[in-house]
């Protein structure tokens, strides 16, 4: 028996465990169904590409056949370890615009405006540039600037320059639009993920309790109250755990929702075409998920100056390789470098595409390696605010098996139009004078495409997403809401979900410190009705309590 059983040691996952057992006062047990995160590949930075193979550290989802994108499934990586995703992303630390959190308030969110969060995103850092009013420095999520900076990154910004995009200084800051450097989630040129800033720092405390390759099958129930959690171990012995107050869920976009149905909680007829009692219907459970679509573009270069995994390159790589180990700088220290927010049209009252630029030649999410055996330079343009819905299900009721996840990428008109503009924009940017000495052909999408009904195919074709799921479990006050403002799951009690699923619309950036900021103020919400014992009752679970006594 534990007072509080936290299901997935992600971003929100890590941040919950630290601050629900800092007071020694509530016994803690947090599930994660990956192993420790002990490879080398996690701490180092540039890690991060090998990591896109790995099956120990990565669930590989990959979605169903996607019908807008020509029948393809869509690689969808998420992490399975200590850190959850934290532990294998690209540790890009991107908060949103403003107004996308005061827009989650308009919604009927309480509390979750801008001003309600900032607090919460600067109670977890330390930013390495200081303190002001968009950042704190008493934090232990370290956020950092790029420790080696590519001449071809150099180049981009001189490009931004020459077409008229402005350098900002903090895309966290008061002007999010603009080119500039991302800052990232390291520490002394290692990561610093959700595990290292969070977890591993108070593993030993006694009231804290950790179980990794615990593969969570389903919530345990009296009646409507969740009061514990059934799961798997490595040999497949089934274990159940109690929870004295509350279950947290904090399993992601797609695991969160799967844990749910698999659980009872869902809409009823996916839980009845799998043979699954209903516990409780909740139509709005998988439904909403948001992602990043994006297209990268890819251009050679007519020499060897951007990075490449070719022999001739042995001597520089070797040489970083040192640097790392000697000096933890250099290439290895540091994943993409520069980008730029930009808008698809002067009427837009805030960017609505975000840049990456990358200093080689990539393809298929970094594993198709023989592509970047030759010179050449690539830029994500990625769409922040997708209009287009897809949703998670069931393929069956295995716990085992993985979620059922339908994108819908550009399914939606408007979609299509603002990333057609954004490859054109992109294109402009990849063949400005700053890269003209040493720019050669086009490879993606090609010089024969040109027409916006020939992007759109070419987007069809080969636009992914940049590993953002959110929404499915989302926070809200219509039919569709899974978790009220106190993201306490409708229509049963001691359940919470506390990860990016509950955002109801996607942020314009980065999504993990978005999510970290989630389980930073969900402690405090279950601290806070703790403490008081006076927690506001969702009215459907009024309702039921009162149908119950009579």
């Amino acid at each position: 028996m534990f007072d509080f059983i936290i299901v997935g040691a992600g971003s929100a996952g890590c941040v919950l465990a630290n601050r629900l057992t800092a007071s020694g006062e509530y016994s803690v047990c947090l599930l994660e169904a990956g192993p420790p995160d002990k490879s080398p590949l996690i701490s180092t930075p540039l890690g991060v590409a090998p990591l896109m193979n790995s099956h120990t550290f990565n669930w590989q989802f990959n979605s169903a056949p996607e019908p807008t994108m020509n029948n393809r499934r869509i690689f969808q990586p998420r992490g399975k370890t200590l850190g959850g995703s934290s532990s294998v992303n690209g540790m890009m630390y991107i908060r949103g615009h403003h107004s996308d959190f005061d827009e989650w308030a308009e919604l009927g969110n309480r509390g979750w405006g801008f001003n309600d969060v900032l607090p919460y995103f600067k109670r977890s850092q330390f930013q390495q540039r200081g303190s002001n009013e968009y950042h704190g420095t008493e934090g232990s999520m370290y956020v950092s600037d790029p420790s080696y900076i590519h001449p071809y990154s150099k180049r981009f910004l001189r490009a931004c320059e020459q077409l008229g995009i402005a350098y900002t200084e903090d895309f966290n800051g008061e002007t999010q639009e603009g080119a500039g450097l991302y800052q990232f989630t390291t520490k002394n040129g290692k990561r610093c993920g959700a595990a290292q800033a969070f977890l591993h720092p108070i593993k030993a405390r006694a009231n804290l309790t950790v179980i990794c390759k615990a593969h969570a099958c389903s919530i345990e129930w009296k009646e409507k109250r969740a009061v514990g959690v059934r799961y798997l171990d490595a040999e497949g012995n089934t274990h159940i755990l109690g929870a004295r107050k509350e279950v947290l869920l904090c399993g992601g976009a797609f695991n969160s929702p799967q844990l749910l149905m698999l659980s009872g909680v869902g809409p009823s007829e996916e839980l009845e075409q799998h043979g699954i009692p209903l516990v409780h219907e909740l139509p709005g459970v998988g439904r909403n998920l948001q992602e990043h679509v994006d297209a990268l573009l890819v251009r050679n270069t007519k020499g060897r100056g951007p990075l490449a995994l070719h022999w001739k390159e042995i001597p520089f790589l070797l040489k970083q390789v040192y640097d790392y180990v000697v000096h933890s700088s250099g290439l290895l220290a540091t994943t993409i470098s520069t980008g730029a927010f930009v808008k698809t049209s002067e009427k837009e009252n805030r960017a609505d595409l975000q840049l990456l630029f990358i200093d080689m030649r990539m393809d298929d999410h970094g594993r198709n390696m023989a592509f970047t055996r030759k010179h050449g330079y690539s830029c994500h343009v990625t769409l922040l605010r997708p209009k287009s819905r897809g949703f998670v299900s069931l393929h069956d009721a295995n716990p085992l098996s993985d979620p059922k996840i339908q994108l819908n990428l550009l399914d939606h008109a408007d979609d299509v139009s603002r990333l057609v503009e954004g490859v054109k924009q992109t294109r402009a940017l990849m063949s400005a004078p700053a890269f003209a000495d040493q720019m050669a052909d086009e490879v993606f999408p090609g010089e024969a495409v040109q027409s916006d009904a020939e992007i759109e195919s070419f987007l069809r074709q080969k636009a992914n997403t940049v590993y953002h799921p959110v929404g499915t479990c989302k926070m809200g006050q219509d039919h569709m809401a899974v978790v009220d403002e106190r993201l306490k799951v409708r229509g049963v009690q001691g359940l919470r979900v506390i990860d990016a699923s509950i955002m109801p619309t996607i942020v314009g950036g980065n999504t993990n410190a978005a999510t970290i900021m989630i389980g930073e103020k969900g402690a405090d919400m279950i601290l806070s009705d703790q403490r008081t014992d006076t927690v506001e009752s969702d009215p459907i679970e009024a309702q039921e309590a009162a149908a119950l006594s009579l």
